[in-house]
């Protein structure tokens, strides 16, 4: 919940605050931000009453059928929700990592990582994640303190914008935060103890703090050139004073955060998979995977050089998405689970 709530949105997305938002572009992270830790704490306390999962709420209130179609719309929405991300992914490799090869040729190999992790499981989403925790932390602090010599934090005053820049920011910004939808299909498959709710809110609104910072930070450094700057968080420690001396060591640190980008992206895929396996009722993992993976591919070949149009359609289509299955699926589950108990007491 902090970790990969993060890690995924430290690429474009600082940049295309600052095109919208201008200098309060922290203000609709923040916003987001609350809204879907909002989301997380009723979906944790929908797990602190029942240790069933979504499905099995599902199946009992509104039988088996209906919930395997939802967890089969909950697979497209995690599958589409992952191309978003994969796709700022390869243009930052290829612009940060190895500009002179063809972008495309450098990203391959990606697909051979997503198809082996999502035959994983969540399981492995649940160990990674705690070995892309401290690799995240040191290497968010490392850049940022890199770049804060460099800042000029009257940029950001004054606080006052227009209410339909906004406006604008936290909906076009809002497909990428679906931590309500993610936790909804987490619940059932842990064990829920006293205290859990506020610790897993907390780890949300921590991730949504650190984009905030983060682009706070981006703007203070670049100002007005902000929306022109790509990959913020590749960007703001190229000033550093000693890298005149040492060289880009910094991307060291660029190289090892982008292990927990890699990873948040591929829990989208593990999730899709989760998704399926539940639909169909057969644990096929490294074929559903296989299949997500080449779906996966084939848009990429489709959407290659097309950065824009897929930014452009990731807000408007996925933005409906996230509505959807972050926020009215969850409270979903709560009638789902009331219309439950009520059946089981007739």
């Amino acid at each position: 919940m902090c970790v990969f709530n993060a890690a995924a949105k430290l690429m474009i997305y600082p940049t295309a605050m600052a095109a919208m938002c201008g200098n309060v572009l922290w203000l609709p992270v923040l916003a987001d931000c609350l809204l879907q830790s909002l989301v997380v704490w009723l979906v944790c306390m929908l797990a602190a009453r029942t240790d069933r999962t979504f499905f099995e709420l599902l199946s009992c209130a509104f039988g088996r059928p209906a919930a395997r179609v939802v967890y089969v719309a909950f697979a497209l929405y995690f599958a589409l929700s992952a191309f978003v991300p994969m796709t700022e992914q390869q243009a930052m490799v290829h612009e940060v990592f190895y500009d002179t090869i063809p972008s495309l040729l450098t990203f391959l190999p990606f697909f051979f990582f997503s198809a082996y992790a999502g035959s994983r499981g969540l399981t492995n989403a649940g160990r990674t994640a705690e070995i892309c925790l401290p690799v995240f932390a040191v290497t968010v602090i490392i850049l940022v303190v890199m770049g804060l010599p460099e800042c000029d934090f009257s940029a950001l005053l004054p606080v006052s914008a227009p209410i339909n820049s906004v406006l604008g920011g936290c909906v076009g910004g809002f497909f990428r935060f679906n931590e309500g939808a993610v936790m909804l299909l987490l619940m059932g498959h842990f064990r829920y103890k006293r205290g859990d709710a506020m610790k897993i809110t907390l780890s949300c609104a921590l991730g949504g703090a650190i984009v905030a910072a983060v682009c706070a930070v981006f703007y203070a450094i670049y100002s007005f050139l902000a929306p022109q700057q790509y990959f913020a968080i590749a960007k703001i420690s190229i000033f550093f004073s000693a890298i005149s001396l040492i060289g880009r060591t910094d991307l060291m640190a660029v190289y090892a955060l982008d292990i927990a980008m890699l990873f948040a992206i591929a829990m989208y895929i593990q999730l899709a998979v989760y998704c399926l396996s539940k639909a169909f009722s057969v644990q096929l993992h490294p074929l559903y995977s296989l299949v997500i993976n080449i779906a996966l591919f084939a848009l990429t070949l489709l959407f290659n050089n097309k950065f824009a149009l897929v930014q452009q359609l990731g807000a408007a289509v996925l933005g409906w998405g996230t509505l959807l299955f972050a926020c009215a699926m969850p409270a979903a589950g709560w009638l789902a689970y009331i219309v439950g108990v009520k059946h089981e007491k007739v």
